[in-house]
């Protein structure tokens, strides 16, 4: 993958421009020139931007509906305003929670960006700022400092307002559906406070869709992260009373981790990990079905079912 930058010094270090290259995932670098990236400009993937600097590389702008997925390094602390104005195919961001500034409209417009990889850092973090911004479901990875396996995941659901007019009163109020917004509250100094995202849960599940609940309870489990045993039990019953939906939706999304552990770990009897088999020949997956069949013969050896594609 090929990569050019447009960029300026700054009396803190560069920041970057433009970007341009043959992909749709952009790497930013740590340095350029022996000195670090700090910073990314207003509009720098935005389609159209004021005083557009002069390309040189001969590559093609990276902007717009052109970015599906942005890694950022340590040693970002500013995201200029609307940076990603209308990159309606960004999907994937990857950065560092010691960004310390962000412009207002960053996000504008990114109604795909769902997936956050999150590298945690001592002292504040951007997360919650970044969330408020996303109003559609999005997941959270995380990795704690010095770590590189997945410390944990958290599913954010997604919410909306609307605005009610109250015409006798000449009153306009706003309503906000869906909890989303709940769950983007619950922080402290900035840090997540894992006792309250867990207890929404708990009070709210029943204002929750399946969907969502199946992404939360899941993710919450599979990297169990400062999870009380209150709260792993709540999400256990949940998920055993919609299985076959989760092994449905998983299988939809191509989910293979997911369903695998939800066969190899979660699952406790083999009628749990049949109905596993069957949602899986029932979709047609023959790769999801054979895997699923070999945890099947290896948790619970007996005698053999036969699932015909």
């Amino acid at each position: 993958m090929e990569q050019d930058f447009a960029y300026e010094r700054t009396e803190w270090g560069v920041r970057i421009v433009r970007c341009y290259g043959t992909g749709s995932q952009v790497v930013v670098p740590r340095e350029i020139e022996g000195v670090p990236v700090t910073e990314l400009s207003a509009y720098a993937f935005a389609e159209e931007m004021e005083g557009e600097p002069p390309n040189r590389s001969g590559l093609p702008c990276i902007c717009g509906a052109s970015l599906e997925a942005l890694f950022l390094p340590d040693t970002i602390r500013r995201l200029g305003r609307y940076l990603f104005y209308n990159c309606i195919h960004f999907s994937t961001l990857s950065f560092y929670s010691n960004i310390a500034s962000m412009g207002a409209g960053a996000f504008t417009g990114c109604t795909r960006l769902s997936r956050l990889i999150l590298h945690q850092k001592e002292g504040q973090s951007c997360l919650r700022e970044i969330l408020q911004d996303l109003r559609q479901s999005v997941r959270v990875d995380a990795f704690l400092p010095g770590e590189s396996s997945l410390a944990y995941r958290l599913m954010y659901p997604e919410f909306f307002e609307e605005a009610v007019e109250n015409t006798p009163a000449r009153i306009i109020s706003t309503q906000i559906h869906g909890m989303g917004l709940q769950y983007r509250n619950t922080f402290r100094n900035t840090q997540v406070v894992f006792q309250e995202y867990d207890h929404l849960f708990q009070m709210g599940k029943y204002n929750i869709d399946i969907i969502s609940m199946i992404e939360i309870a899941s993710a919450r489990l599979q990297y169990p992260y400062a999870l009380d045993g209150l709260a792993r039990g709540e999400y256990s019953s949940c998920l055993r009373q919609h299985l076959r939906q989760a092994a449905a939706y998983f299988l939809e999304q191509e989910e293979t981790e997911a369903l695998q552990w939800l066969a190899e770990d979660f699952a406790e009897t083999r009628e749990e990990v049949e109905l596993l088999v069957q949602a899986a020949n029932s979709r047609g997956d023959a790769g999801a079905l054979s895997r699923l069949l070999h945890v099947l013969h290896s948790r619970f050896p007996g005698k053999k079912k036969r699932f015909a594609l």
